[in-house]
């Protein structure tokens, strides 16, 4: 498989106003699919087969006000998002976290 110096996320805008999915050109998440509540449940993230760059990228998400939840697939990382915020008051905190946990930068394409 091809290695990029910038990792290609296309945000998906069409699951409604209080939903975005990040799809990414690499590899987040080593399990087939996973779902999380915020605030976290430790527990919960203590026992998912996330993988390191899933694990750690949780764990950041969770720390952004706005976001009530996340589902997290090998490639793509769906956002819901509190009705009292703005995307544009979370979006550049999710793709900054993105951009850590993967270290290096995005390349962002929109749908």
């Amino acid at each position: 498989m091809a290695e990029y110096e910038t990792l290609l996320v296309m945000i998906d805008k069409r699951g409604g106003s209080r939903y975005r999915t990040y799809n990414v050109r690499q590899r987040i998440c080593d399990s087939g699919l996973e779902i999380f509540d915020f605030p976290l449940d430790r527990v919960a993230l203590r026992d998912s087969h996330l993988g390191c760059i899933g694990y750690d990228l949780i764990k950041k998400l969770n720390d952004i006000d706005g976001i009530e939840g996340v589902v997290i697939r090998p490639y793509s990382l769906c956002v819901e998002r509190n009705i009292v915020y703005s995307w544009a008051d979370i979006e550049n905190d999710i793709l900054f976290t993105i951009e850590a946990a993967v270290k290096k930068p995005v390349e962002i394409k929109r749908r």
